[in-house]
């Protein structure tokens, strides 16, 4: 089995061993527009409970605006050029408790192939430790019912924050 270690710059690294190397290291919203480009529809297709309602469609203006307030950061997985996995995350302050600082996954995604390791706990972890150093207080997942993300959360310490109930109008 792959054995990662992330440095205090973000990079995580794969043994010695001829595995090729993991890299999860922070990125530009134009980076990740290209390098993640190849995951888009394989995440919609995993995750989008109603397609005929829901089109995958980014909104790469808001995006930007985001970027561009320092509102948005994201890290890659990557093997070599390729990208196997990512991680978008906004960071405000509260609207109802305007002292805290927090940051709230947008999406998070690894390529199947690359799952039942531990890359997609080390980009959690790398995702947490950045969103501390930029001073939150507090860091928000979502996920699906039944899925390996909602058993995962609560053995890392996360508890539930608010239950989203959905209904199509």
């Amino acid at each position: 089995m792959t054995s990662v270690t992330v440095t205090t710059d973000s990079t995580a690294t794969v043994n010695k061993s001829r595995v090729p190397k993991t890299e999860i290291r922070l990125c530009t919203l134009e980076e990740f527009k290209v390098k993640a480009d190849p995951l888009f529809q394989e995440h919609y297709e995993e995750i989008a409970l109603r397609k005929d309602l829901m089109e995958l469609k980014p909104n790469w203006p808001m995006y930007d605006a985001l970027d561009n307030s320092g509102s948005l950061f994201i890290h890659l997985a990557m093997q070599g050029d390729v990208c196997i996995g990512y991680s978008m995350n906004l960071v405000t302050n509260h609207l109802h408790y305007a002292d805290l600082k927090y940051s709230q996954n947008d999406v998070l995604f690894i390529k199947k192939e690359f799952r039942g390791g531990r890359i997609g706990l080390r980009l959690m972890k790398v995702t947490e430790d950045y969103a501390k150093s930029l001073g939150c207080k507090v860091m928000l997942w979502h996920a699906k019912e039944r899925t390996t993300l909602a058993a995962l959360l609560p053995r890392m310490k996360y508890g539930v924050q608010d239950i989203i109930f959905s209904k199509e109008l």
